[in-house]
This record gives structure tokens, sequence and C-alpha cells, in this order.
């Protein structure tokens, strides 16, 4: 009989597309695996060998514990059912769950289950998740794919020149500033570049609809799949520190990613594919309760410096 695994994921969007690493791991090495999320269902023919399921109800954990062999779990604080999950497997059956920390602070060393997974801050996401996989799975074949599947329907990157700029984020806090992306909207079009922006859905676009007053694209999705299509047939993406870089970069679609702080954007960076962090020069004052690099990082991120790095792109991909 197949060992069964389940694999539970943060919330973001960014955080389900990297956790399907491990559950592509596990499934290469022969297992049985469910990947929880509560927000990628319609990702699911992206992704047909592996089973996406919603959160369980609370009540159901004693039954998680009976159905898996494995329960990979990575830290959710803000998950009631999360953290009743490891509690209750600490307790009963401490030798199934490994519990993940995925942040980028050495803190993490201090958390009660670090061993588990003993993540390296310093080094990105997919590089720490495949030693995982080496080192505490003990799985003989692995990779840093997350097993995507394209649709047979669409091309890839069918419409080369075209860029999408995504503007929005989980928090306001994360976005680099609009005047600035429209500044490097219209830079693109001098270089014969077609930039469309991308927002979330519902009232989060509907703020940024006088962006087609200024003749820009400012497209509509029905679904979480259909802008997965509109991604996958596009030429690059360049946005906030957000899940759809992640979604993009696992694609194969070069992406630039800005971000307020280096350690987390070195941690984060979508790196799949071809890809250009943008941040706050190293030199910018941060110290601890003056945080200028922090509070101010969006000015200090120039529509020149961003420009420059999707220059490096372009030369990168010729190489």
């Amino acid at each position: 009989m197949r060992q069964k695994a389940a694999v539970f994921c943060h919330n973001g969007l960014g955080d389900a597309i990297v956790s399907l690493v491990i559950s592509n791991n596990l499934h290469q090495n022969g297992w049985s695996v469910d990947t929880y999320h509560n927000g990628i269902q319609g990702l699911q023919h992206w992704f047909p060998h592996l089973p996406i399921h919603t959160y369980p109800d609370i009540d159901k954990i004693g039954d998680i514990l009976e159905k898996y062999n494995q329960l990979i779990v990575f830290d959710n604080e803000t998950s009631t059912f999360i953290l009743q999950l490891i509690k209750v497997a600490k307790q009963r059956e401490p030798e199934k769950i490994k519990v993940i920390y995925a942040y980028p602070t050495q803190g993490i060393r201090l958390k009660p289950y670090y061993k588990d997974a003993e993540l390296d801050p310093s080094r990105p996401i997919l590089e720490n998740l495949k030693v995982f996989c080496e080192d505490i799975l003990r799985l003989d074949k692995t990779t840093k794919s997350n097993g995507i599947i394209a649709p047979l329907h669409i091309q890839f990157r069918k419409h080369p020149k075209r860029v999408i700029l995504h503007i929005s984020s989980s928090r306001p806090g994360k976005n680099w500033s609009i005047e600035k992306y429209v500044k490097l909207a219209l830079h693109l079009r001098q270089q014969e570049f077609e930039p469309i922006f991308v927002a979330g859905g519902g009232k989060e676009r509907n703020a940024y609809l006088w962006l087609e007053e200024k003749k820009f694209h400012l497209p509509t999705f029905s679904s979480l799949d259909d802008l997965a299509c509109y991604i996958y047939e596009s030429g690059y993406l360049i946005g906030n520190d957000s899940g759809l870089g992640h979604l993009a970069s696992c694609m194969g679609i070069p992406t630039i990613t800005i971000s307020r702080r280096k350690s987390v954007a070195k941690f984060w960076k979508p790196n799949w594919t071809l890809g250009k962090i943008v941040v706050p020069h190293f030199l910018i004052p941060n110290i601890r309760g003056f945080r200028l690099r922090d509070r101010k990082w969006k000015f200090f991120i120039s529509v020149n410096k961003v420009i420059k790095a999707f220059n490096q792109l372009l030369q990168n991909e010729k190489l």
C-alpha cells in the first residue's frame, strides 16, 4: 500500500505555489499526496497529479492523523486550524508531523519545532525545500519543480512583448508606488513592449479604473485559472513581492520582483526561471527604531532602477 502524506500550506497564493514543491517531490517518490490550501482549487488542472483541498474542519484533526503517514505543516499563526493541528499531532503522534517555519529571519531557530525542517533564512525558499526533501524526508529523487503542467489549449509566451505589471498584493504596504508603475509603463511602450496592469478583483481593481482613462489596459479575469492562462501567454511579469511572481516563474515566465527588504526578497525570490529582485540600496540606514529604509522604501526604488533590472533581464535571456 502506498504511503500517504498531507501538505498544509500557509494562506497566500505564493505560499501554496511554493509548498507544492514538497507535494511534487513526495509524489515523484511514490507517495499519495494531498495538498491543503483555501485558495488555489481553481488551479487544480494545472496540477492534475496533486489533489488540492480546502482546510478540513477543526473537528477532523483526529481523522487526519489516522489517514496519513506523514504531515508537512507550514506554520500559520493566523489559522486556528493549523495551530490546533500542530498541537494535537505533536502530542499524539509527533513522529508523523514536520513543522516548517518559512520566515526569512534568524529568529526561526528559536521556534519550538525548528529542527523539523531547519530552513536556512539566508537561502532561497526553493533551495531550502529541496534540501528538506533530501535531508529531512530522505527522498531518493528530488527536484525544485512543483509539478505544474500547462493546459494544452494555451501557448507559452504567445505574446512575448506583453509585460504584466502586477500592482497589488496581499497588503498595501508591499505595493510600489502606482505613479512609478505608470512611468514604467510609459517607458515600456517606448521600447515597443505592451504593458498590462493587473490588480486584484472587485474593489481592489476598481481603485485603479482611472488607468483605463489614461489608455492603459486593466483586464478583468473570471477566475484564477483565467489569470494563470493570461500570464502563461505573456512575455514577462513585473510586480510587488507577491504570489503572481511565483506563479509566473514556475511557468517559465521571467520576473522582476520589487520588495522593500533584501532579506525577504532573497528568501522569497521567484526562482524557477530567470528573475531579478529590486530593493532599496543597502547603504540607506535601517537602524532599529528609525527604519528609514523600511518606512520610505518606495521612495528609494526609482523607476530607472526597475528599468535597469528589466534591461538586464532581457540581456540574460540572450545568453
